[in-house]
């Protein structure tokens, strides 16, 4: 029975250490919801991109023509993902991209501004 006591320990503490690493695999999976704040996709919620941009210059010209119209807006830090076509030549690399976002009821305001700015 000696013996028997040496063993049932180590193989709880292993099956404990097992079990940890299982539950933080299984926190750490791809599936798992996003925090707040990450964009991987369009969806933006509420609000509605109405430009989409590649600097921070070009982000502060927007928000500057859509405050001169009185319409409130935001930016997003959205990734473009990679494009290739079907014979497999890439078309577009991935990169990070500006998202100028207003509130749906203003977007066809907000379109007009931008165009006219």
């Amino acid at each position: 029975m000696v013996t028997a006591e040496y063993v049932i320990e180590p193989v709880i503490a292993l099956m404990a250490v097992v079990g940890l690493i299982v539950a933080a695999r299984w926190a750490s999976l791809p599936g798992r919801a996003l925090p707040s704040g990450v964009v991987f996709d369009l969806d933006f919620g509420l609000l509605v991109a109405v430009a989409v941009v590649d600097t921070a210059a070009e982000v502060s010209l927007a928000q500057a023509a859509l405050r001169a119209q009185g319409i409130r807006s935001t930016w997003a830090l959205a990734m473009v993902p990679l494009h290739i076509d079907a014979a497999g030549n890439i078309v577009s690399r991935p990169r990070r991209r500006r998202h100028v976002l207003v509130f749906d009821s203003d977007a066809d305001r907000a379109a007009h501004a931008l165009a006219g700015a």
